[in-house]
């Protein structure tokens, strides 16, 4: 063997880790792979590369972070698996007014309800909801079976109480006996040990938080003799209460006639009649029929008041005009109108 041979073979294993390492850090340009050094060195310069690079990357992450800083995830929720809270407030009535077909009119064109309810997960129903609060828009979103927009937190029995109690108020579209009946309810459930508590908690006036109950707590035929109890106004509430110490039978005999009669009378007539505050309001009917279908009324109240309903087309002009003079007849003729 010559020389050069040897002198070859003696180098070759040297000339190709030098080719190796000076080609290490760049893909082979055949395979597109990475060759990683394998010598102590190379390995430990790439590791402080790589390590650089995850720490800047942890970095940038941890920035982004910070931009979600106390903001609470919205999710989109099946209605059906989110139930109202035990201390659900709203009374049946409150979904029929116009504020809540408004309200729903409104769901319906965004395609979901734009301020998200709140929910916690359900304590007996795996998989389900509680309401905090967002009654209204749950059971909008309900009715067009359309999922719910909600923010889901975990919280007591307390923070989910005071949470609605002061979502209500900012509100400010409760009731006197919704607000009212909410109180009582906690109360009667042992969520706070005195209204005084209650009130200090919730930080509200306990004379309003008073009233309230005081509303809530009425007779279940004294509220039904009203259309709506939402309709009953918070000073009502104690007036109410006394009558029914000093008197309960005459008060609960009067709210039984109310409700009895066809008449529907506004809130503020039915408060003075369960006061005994004005007399009960009997109407004479005189209804007019032609081929078995009514054609028009006229009522006569005991107060002397009358009201004449006629259907289009019952007079002509003629028989208007006659119609009028003869009321005037009888006006003139009458001497005790003034």
């Amino acid at each position: 063997m010559s020389i050069k041979e040897r002198l070859a073979k003696k180098t070759g294993d040297l000339s190709i880790a030098t080719n190796f390492q000076s080609s290490s850090d760049h893909p082979d340009s055949q395979s597109g792979e990475v060759r990683q050094p394998k010598t102590g060195p190379g390995q430990m310069l790439a590791f402080r590369t790589h390590m650089q690079e995850n720490n800047q990357r942890v970095q940038e992450l941890q920035d982004q972070l910070k931009e979600f800083d106390g903001v609470v995830p919205v999710k989109l929720l099946d209605p059906k698996l989110i139930h109202p809270s035990k201390w659900a407030n709203r009374h049946d009535t409150s979904f029929l007014n116009s504020e809540f077909a408004l309200l729903k009119a409104e769901i319906e064109v965004s395609g979901v309800n734009v301020q998200p309810i709140r929910v916690r997960p359900h304590k007996s129903l795996p998989d389900n909801f509680e309401i905090i609060f967002g009654h209204r828009r749950h059971r909008a979103c309900l009715e067009l079976g359309i999922s719910v927009s909600a923010i889901v937190e975990d919280v007591d029995d307390r923070v989910l109480f005071a949470s609605m109690d002061r979502e209500n108020r900012l509100r400010e579209d409760l009731s006197p006996y919704e607000q009212g009946d909410m109180y009582r309810r906690a109360l009667d459930d042992g969520l706070y040990p005195s209204l005084r508590q209650l009130a200090a908690d919730l930080n509200v006036d306990p004379g309003n938080v008073s009233k309230a109950i005081s509303i809530a707590r009425l007779p279940k035929d004294v509220l039904l003799a009203f259309d709506s109890p939402i309709h009953i106004q918070y000073r009502w509430g104690q007036e109410l209460t006394l009558a029914m110490q000093k008197d309960p039978d005459t008060v609960l005999a009067r709210a039984q006639a109310i409700r009895l009669s066809s008449n529907k009378l506004p809130p503020s007539v039915v408060f003075d009649q369960l006061l005994a505050k004005s007399k009960p309001v009997k109407l004479l009917v005189r209804e007019f029929k032609l081929a078995g279908k009514l054609v028009g009324k006229i009522t006569k109240k005991t107060d002397g008041s009358v009201n004449l309903d006629m259907k289009a087309g019952v007079f002509d002009e003629i028989q208007f005009s006659a119609f009028i003079q003869q009321v005037e007849n009888m006006i003139q003729s009458t001497t005790n109108i003034l």
